[in-house]
């Protein structure tokens, strides 16, 4: 099958200026140690959602445990491995209509960081969140060079780092969720926290902080799309909570309304209240990865503990995971049927022209399964892969 990516021997050399897009599909797998919290993940493309079977032998290395952040400038992002064990950079790529990697820069950036998110605001801005530092690095996109630091240690409580996580921009304002975690990446109680940046000046303009909800650790710091913005502008994100083992620090849905810098205290949807249906515990801990669809749909990998007697000794690989539909409006989640249980390393959820595409490392085969929300038809799946299927983006809306 045709993989237009590089051998992993050989990086991709720098094609110039393309003016035509990439139409095609990017996905990456990862293959890890027997106990999952460590391993190697590789990148390749596709020029449309090809059925197939394809090994890592042609795949770009990326980062392990992140995710490669696609920017809506084109812009393909790929992160050092989050615990710092490769080499301390950022690297952009971009795909031309040829189907051919080009490797637009690199960006050195501070040892041990766990680099985690990247926001662009221009083609002269850009944001990359810095969970080790408890700082945001301010870069120029095009350049790849450093324009300035945001320093956030002063948000940080007693006993928790601050860890700046996911970043969305609305109307000229940074919302980045704070993870506010402890030495064990847990909150200690339960505050939702974001901190307002202005991208002008690139100066905190407010610290949000809301304990009425019951929820806690906004946003997760690996799923770009846990914070995100609506048709309305109303922003969504995923409070990640204790990822099920504290009791009572939760997790669920959370929402800024469109005109405000305020957790909105009438809306909230917490897992510890909210029955999933169809799912044979009732409810999930916590929410692994998220993709808006529009129309208040959310499509979602969901993790409960309880559906694998092992998750609380191997989480990394403990069969846990399920895909679900949030319904923001109705404040629901469903199970989508056909589709098996995965482990949290295969949870790969993106949206592919009027397909919702999900990444399923299950029990039967590891691969990208389609489904279609009009018919609730699942397919798959359409692409089996070598390792984990942890992330897929569609370049053809």
């Amino acid at each position: 099958a045709f993989v237009c990516s590089c051998n992993n021997s050989d990086e991709p050399k720098p094609n110039g200026v393309n003016e035509k897009p990439f139409k095609g599909i990017i996905f990456t797998a990862g293959i890890t140690n027997p106990e999952g919290n460590n391993g190697s993940v590789y990148m390749q493309c596709l020029p449309d959602l090809q059925p197939g079977s394809y090994d890592n032998t042609n795949g770009i290395p990326v980062g392990f445990g992140t995710t490669p952040i696609v920017a809506k400038s084109g812009n393909i992002y790929v992160l050092p491995d989050y615990m710092g064990n490769t080499k301390a950079e950022l690297i952009c790529y971009k795909i031309n209509a040829d189907n051919k990697w080009s490797k637009k820069g690199t960006m050195p950036i501070p040892p041990k960081a766990a680099a985690c998110c990247v926001t662009e605001l221009n083609n002269e801005k850009a944001y990359i969140s810095l969970q080790g530092l408890g700082t945001i690095l301010v870069f120029n996109p095009t350049t790849m060079t450093r324009i300035g630091e945001i320093d956030l240690n002063s948000l940080k409580q007693a006993d928790t780092n601050v860890s700046p996580a996911s970043m969305v921009i609305r109307d000229g304002k940074l919302f980045v969720g704070l993870n506010q975690m402890n030495a064990q990446y847990m909150p200690t109680r339960n505050n939702i926290e974001l901190a307002v940046i202005d991208t002008k000046t690139d100066k905190v303009e407010k610290h949000i902080v809301n304990t009425s909800l019951g929820m806690s650790f906004a946003t997760r710091p690996i799923d770009a799309g846990s914070i995100f913005m609506d048709e309305n502008k109303d922003i969504y994100f995923n409070c990640v909570g204790s990822f099920g083992f504290i009791p009572g620090l939760n997790g669920g849905i959370a929402r800024i309304k469109y005109g405000s810098t305020e957790i909105d205290p009438d809306y909230l949807i917490r897992l510890n209240q909210t029955e999933v249906a169809g799912l044979s515990t009732k409810h999930a801990d916590y929410i692994s990865t998220m993709c808006y669809a529009g129309k208040g749909l959310l499509y979602a990998y969901i993790s409960s503990n309880a559906l694998a007697p092992d998750a609380m000794t191997n989480p990394y690989v403990a069969m846990t995971n399920v895909p679900v539909v949030f319904d923001l409006k109705q404040k629901t989640i469903t199970c989508i049927k056909g589709m098996d249980v995965s482990n949290p390393q295969g949870i790969a959820v993106a949206k592919h022209k009027n397909l919702i595409v999900f990444g399923s490392a299950n029990k039967k085969v590891t691969g990208f399964y389609t489904y279609n929300p009009e018919t609730r038809e699942v397919v798959g799946p359409i692409i089996q892969v070598t390792g984990n299927p942890c992330f897929f983006h569609s370049f053809e809306k």
